[in-house]
């Protein structure tokens, strides 16, 4: 197995660092604060999510793992939910089979995932007091439950929820998640704009409701000693000084690191040059240049070189000042402030700290090398 994991998670000898992450979530479980976990796309909030579950005492707590990102509507909601709490322990299996005859409107269909073998629960809910008393029935099975044993529950990509057509989502989930006294909840997102509306705005019904944690990069000496120990490891020598172009190239961000790292291990050298690394990088931008081929056509002309300016530029803090709209032929401010925006729906590019950047850090090494 290549020791790099680009996904899920394999244990905590092929995860990073994350020590004092890791406690301060596992803090918050041990004394019943829901918490919010916030980060850039890629940067390892769903692994950290599954390597605090590692660490939770298996005797003292059940955790559920629920992944919303794909779901455009309540149903997809109920539907996800329900499949992660049917899946996720067989004697639980065992208890929720017991509930199946208790929901009160319509009962779930199930079957197994043709993917992963695991069965996966399926409503067909017509209207939304269907939706509404099935939610009622999901969460009252995980109150039940967490009466014998604690449960964590994690809603991944949780943005997701200010998408779905039905109004009042947002307060239909607080009034059950209020009423749970042996749930935690670790809500996780990568949009820090619609996540902050959710929890930060007065007039929201989660306001104030939960612990907010950031996730930023790992600290770029840490990750060099994981690298380079994962590397000797298997009998691969490095320098510290390779290591750190790597990250650097990479931009600290994790998956983008450990991506690098995995193409460089699967040639098993024995000892890691830059040149070796340099090869590395080349062949990943070739293998995504087709993908970044099709960004090109999907964005006017305008956008597509706002993108190369941001790249260049490594991060642009005074987006519409003269200077740069001059050096990078970008007509005015005006037409600048509409292309931010529509790359920032678009979820090309983010900010941070006043100054914007492209997310995909393949793609911004991309665009640095186009004319």
């Amino acid at each position: 197995m290549n020791p790099f994991i680009i996904k899920g998670y394999a244990g905590p000898e092929y995860f990073c660092d994350r020590e004092s992450e890791t406690g301060r979530i596992i803090n918050a479980i041990e004394n019943q604060r829901n918490l919010t976990l916030i980060s850039l796309r890629k940067m390892g909030k769903t692994g950290l999510i599954h390597h605090v579950f590692h660490h939770l005492d298996k005797e003292d707590y059940d955790s559920i793992y629920v992944d919303i990102y794909d779901t455009d509507t309540l149903n997809g909601f109920i539907n996800k939910l329900a499949s992660a709490i049917l899946s996720f322990r067989k004697t639980f299996q065992d208890r929720l089979m017991e509930y199946i005859g208790s929901f009160r409107y319509i009962r779930p269909v199930i079957s197994a995932d043709p993917f992963t073998g695991l069965p996966t629960a399926t409503f067909r809910i017509s209207s939304e007091e269907e939706a509404q008393q099935t939610i009622g029935d999901l969460f009252r099975i995980l109150d039940a439950k967490s009466k014998t044993r604690p449960i964590v529950l994690a809603f991944d990509e949780f943005q997701q929820i200010t998408k779905y057509p039905e109004k009042n989502v947002e307060a239909l989930l607080r009034g059950h998640v209020q009423q749970m006294h042996n749930v935690t909840l670790i809500f996780s997102g990568s949009n820090r704009s619609l996540l902050g509306q959710i929890f930060s705005n007065p007039a929201r019904p989660f306001y104030q409701s939960t612990e907010l944690m950031f996730l930023g990069a790992i600290a770029k000496t840490d990750y060099i000693r994981f690298i380079k120990q994962i590397f000797a490891n298997h009998r691969m020598d490095i320098d510290e000084s390779v290591i750190s172009k790597i990250v650097d190239w990479a931009k600290i961000h994790t998956h983008y690191v450990q991506y690098c790292c995995n193409k460089i291990f699967e040639k098993k050298y024995q000892t890691i040059t830059v040149e070796d690394i340099s090869d590395a990088m080349h062949q990943i931008l070739l293998e995504q240049e087709p993908f970044y081929f099709e960004f090109r056509n999907l964005l006017t002309q305008h956008q597509w070189q706002l993108l190369k300016a941001i790249s260049k530029e490594n991060g642009v803090k005074n987006i519409t000042s003269l200077s740069f709209i001059k050096q990078y032929d970008l007509s005015s401010a005006s037409t600048v402030k509409r292309g931010i925006d529509s790359l920032m729906e678009k979820e090309l590019i983010y900010k941070h700290d006043d100054s914007y950047f492209i997310l995909d850090v393949f793609f911004s090494r991309w665009l640095e090398l186009q004319a």
